[in-house]
């Protein structure tokens, strides 16, 4: 990982931890941002499965950056339905994770949650 983005990265997970009072990462990150996404605001509890829908609505919203996915329509419970426009090349276990990284902290720069690089 280069270092502004090492840097980012820690700084993002301490802010969330910070202000979440939980022990962010990368998952926790997704199920944010699934949760921001979704619209329907913060639960206190959530099954595993809705966790899993939330933090699988965070992944294809990151990868529509690159456009990988595109919304294509909602589904009957008000769930981004989306189309897949490229395949995802099958990526090393490392390369996914630093893929997810950058765009997670750019998700949060771009929504002012982060501070923007100068």
């Amino acid at each position: 990982m280069d270092n502004n983005l090492e840097r980012d990265w820690n700084k993002l997970l301490y802010k969330i931890s910070e202000d979440f009072n939980v022990d962010a990462d990368l998952n926790g990150t997704l199920l944010l941002i699934g949760i921001q996404e979704r619209g329907k605001g913060f639960q206190e509890k959530y099954e595993k499965d809705e966790k899993m829908d939330h933090i699988n609505l965070a992944t294809c919203t990151l990868l529509m950056k690159w456009n990988y996915y595109q919304i294509d329509g909602y589904d009957e419970n008000d769930w981004p339905v989306f189309k897949k426009n490229k395949m995802v090349p099958p990526f090393s276990k490392e390369k996914e994770e630093l893929l997810l990284k950058s765009s997670i902290v750019e998700y949060f720069k771009d929504n002012d949650y982060l501070e923007k690089d100068n």
